[in-house]
C-alpha cells in the first residue's frame, strides 16, 4: 500500500473526510435531490420521514456490519453504494430539522461510500466506521425537535468544530513523531508514507495553524517562501531530501525541530477559542490560496501528492460549513442546499483523479484538469463568501 492510498485513509477514516458524507456520485444527488429540497408539510410529517427512512438505514447499516465481519467485499461494495443511495433521499431534511445529528451521521456516512468502493477493502477500519455509523443514527432516530434557538445550535456546532481541531491538532503532532523516527532511523519509503499521511492533519486545520505567528513557517515553508535556504526548515524541507535529493543524511536536526514545532501548536490550539465568523473567514481564505496558488501545484513541488493537500482543504472548509448549518437553516437555507451541492461536486471531482484508491500525482493531471478544480474551488469560495452576511 502506497503512500497516498494511506493519506486517502488518513482522509476517508479520520476526522478530516469523515465529516464529508454529502459528497456522494453526481447522478445520485441528481436523483434525490429533487425529492428532499422541499420540507414535509408539517413538523410531524418530517419526524415521521426522517425516522421511517433512518430505521430502514440502520437496517442496511446491520447488513453491512455482517458482511464485514464475513469479509465479504462484493457485497459490502453493493451495501455502501445502497446506504449512500438512501441517505441522499433524505439527508436534507435531517439537515434542515436536526442539524447536529444530521453532522453526526455525515461524519461516518461519506468513508463507509468511499473505503467501499477501494479495489482492497480495509476490514478492520471499515468495521469501527460502520459502528459508529450506527451510534450516530441510533441518536437520530431518537431526536426531537428542539427549543433551542439558531444562535444556541450554532454555539454548540461551533464547540464541536473546536474539539475537531484540537484533535486534529494532537494527531498531526503524533503523526509528526512517527515521520520524524523514520526520517532519523533512514527509512526513505516509511518516511514518504508518513510524510503523507501527517500532512493531511495540517492540510485540514491550515487556517487555524496559521494564526500562531512564526510557527506556520517554521512548519511549512515552502524553498520559495525564504530568503536563504540554510534558514529553511519543516516539512518541504525534508520533503525535498526525500524526493529530490534521495538522501536523509543531515535531516535529523530539522525532524527534531518539526516534533518541537508541532508540539508546540499543539499545545496553543487547546486554548484556541473560536466563533463562527473567524471559522468562515479562514475556511474562505483556505480555499481562495487553494484556487489561485495551490492548484499551481507549488504546495507539494518535489513529492507531487498536491491532491492528497488539497482534499484535506475541502474537507477542513466543508466542517466549517457544517458547523455553521444551524445559522444556514435560518436566514438562508437554499444557500446552504447551494453550498452542500458545490461540496459534492468538488469532491466527485477529486474522486475522479483516484486509481486504485490512491490519488494520482499532481503532475498527470492535464491543464484542462487543472481549471476545472481552480474554477469549482472558485464558485465554492464565492458561495462560502456568502455565508459572512449571515453570521
Amino acid at each position: 500500500m502506497n503512500n497516498q492510498t494511506q493519506a486517502l485513509k488518513v482522509l476517508s477514516l479520520s476526522g478530516i473526510i469523515l465529516l464529508s458524507a454529502c459528497s456522494n456520485a453526481t447522478n445520485s444527488n441528481e436523483a434525490s435531490n429533487s425529492a428532499t429540497t422541499a420540507p414535509a408539510a408539517d413538523g410531524q410529517a418530517v419526524d415521521s420521514t426522517i425516522k421511517d427512512s433512518t430505521v430502514k438505514m440502520k437496517a442496511e447499516t446491520t447488513k453491512l456490519q455482517d458482511a464485514l465481519s464475513k469479509q465479504d467485499g462484493d457485497q459490502v461494495k453493493a451495501l455502501g453504494k445502497g446506504i449512500n443511495e438512501l441517505w441522499l433521499s433524505y439527508e436534507n431534511t435531517v439537515r434542515q430539522s436536526f442539524p447536529l445529528e444530521y453532522t453526526e451521521v455525515e461524519k461516518y456516512e461519506m468513508p463507509i461510500f468511499s473505503a467501499s468502493a477501494y479495489d482492497k477493502i480495509d476490514f478492520t477500519s471499515l468495521t469501527v466506521t460502520a459502528q459508529n455509523l450506527m451510534g450516530a443514527l441510533e441518536k437520530l432516530e431518537q431526536a426531537k425537535p428542539s427549543s433551542e434557538s439558531s444562535s444556541e445550535l450554532l454555539d454548540k456546532a461551533v464547540a464541536n468544530y473546536e474539539a475537531f481541531v484540537k484533535e486534529q491538532a494532537t494527531s498531526f503532532a503524533a503523526a509528526t513523531k512517527t515521520f520524524a523516527a523514520a526520517v532519523k532511523s533512514g527509512d526513505a519509503e516509511k518516511a514518504k508514507l508518513e510524510y503523507t499521511k501527517a500532512r493531511v492533519y495540517f492540510e485540514t486545520i491550515e487556517p487555524v495553524a496559521e494564526s500562531f505567528g512564526d510557527l506556520d513557517p517554521r512548519i511549512d515553508a515552502r524553498l520559495a517562501d525564504v530568503e536563504n535556504e540554510k534558514d529553511w526548515t519543516g516539512y518541504h524541507r525534508i520533503e525535498k531530501a526525500l524526493w529530490a535529493d534521495k538522501s536523509l543524511k543531515g535531516q535529523d536536526v530539522y525532524a527534531d525541530q518539526l516534533v518541537k514545532d508541532t508540539e508546540e501548536l499543539e499545545g496553543k490550539i487547546q486554548d484556541i477559542k473560536l466563533n463562527a465568523k473567524t471559522m468562515v473567514a479562514g475556511a474562505i481564505e483556505l480555499i481562495n490560496e487553494a484556487s489561485t496558488s495551490k492548484i499551481t501545484g507549488e504546495e507539494e513541488i518535489f513529492s507531487k501528492t498536491d491532491l492528497v493537500d488539497l482534499a484535506a482543504n475541502i474537507n477542513g472548509s466543508k466542517t466549517v460549513y457544517l458547523a455553521i448549518i444551524p445559522a444556514l437553516n435560518e436566514h438562508n437555507p437554499d444557500l446552504a442546499t447551494g453550498i452542500d451541492k458545490q461540496f459534492q461536486d468538488m469532491e466527485s471531482l477529486l474522486r475522479s483523479y483516484q486509481e486504485n484508491g490512491s490519488y494520482i500525482a499532481y503532475d498527470k493531471l492535464t491543464t484542462e484538469q487543472i481549471r476545472e478544480l481552480s474554477d469549482k474551488l472558485s464558485q465554492l469560495s464565492e458561495l462560502m463568501t456568502q455565508t459572512a452576511a449571515i453570521l
